[in-house]
């Protein structure tokens, strides 16, 4: 079971990602009688990143970085500016940047620098093997399945975090809004992604 199946990582090591984010994502949907804390959200995004720092290929760290700080600058603007505007905003943080949450922005930095080292290493060799063993390409699927993912699973936290009285839409700003908006981010990082590594495209990151 400790033999490595995916990207260096054995059954163990992808199970154990898996339960920590969907731990993380579930904390928002899953009724419980344990307070919510904005603090939950970076904890788990940097627990993903150290995995992925791990597990995952170190020569992605410097631009797995630079995509947390892009996440991060981007979130912060795109945020304070609906804020502006009327369209939403948040309650209960420990700290607010402007109008963001200073734990918003850890988990943006934290969490943009674990999707791009996972993107480069499981899903990647996914890619590589998959094409290889069918001849066909699942790069695109991949792509389209992450959009959605991150699209659907943005909105529904955000609908949670409302529901919980940590966050409000004003406005006419709806759950629609947000998975477009989440769905537009994601897009815009898996052009930057192709940009700055376009072998994702082609090969797996090899092992580091």
């Amino acid at each position: 079971m400790s033999t490595p199946i995916l990207a260096g990582r054995s059954f163990y090591n992808l199970i154990a990602e898996f339960l920590i984010f969907f731990f993380g994502l579930g904390i928002f949907i899953v009724p419980s009688s344990i307070p919510f804390s904005w603090w939950i959200i970076p904890s788990v995004s940097f627990l993903l990143f150290l995995i992925e720092y791990r597990n995952g290929c170190r020569d992605n760290l410097r631009i797995a970085l630079f995509i947390g700080i892009f996440l991060t600058v981007f979130d912060f603007i795109f945020e304070n500016v609906g804020t502006w505007l009327g369209f939403w905003g948040c309650h209960a943080s420990s700290f607010l940047v402007l109008a963001v949450p200073l734990e918003v922005m850890l988990t943006c930095f934290f969490g943009g620098a674990a999707w791009f080292m996972y993107m480069l290493s499981v899903n990647a060799e996914a890619a590589v093997k998959f094409e290889k063993r069918f001849s066909r390409s699942i790069v695109i699927p991949l792509i389209l399945l992450d959009l959605f993912f991150f699209g659907i699973g943005g909105s529904t936290a955000e609908w949670c975090l409302i529901q919980r009285g940590y966050m409000y839409y004003s406005n006419g700003w709806t759950a629609f809004h947000a998975f477009l908006a989440y769905f537009s981010v994601w897009s815009i990082l898996h052009i930057i992604t192709y940009l700055l590594k376009p072998r994702f495209l082609h090969s797996a990151c090899p092992t580091c």
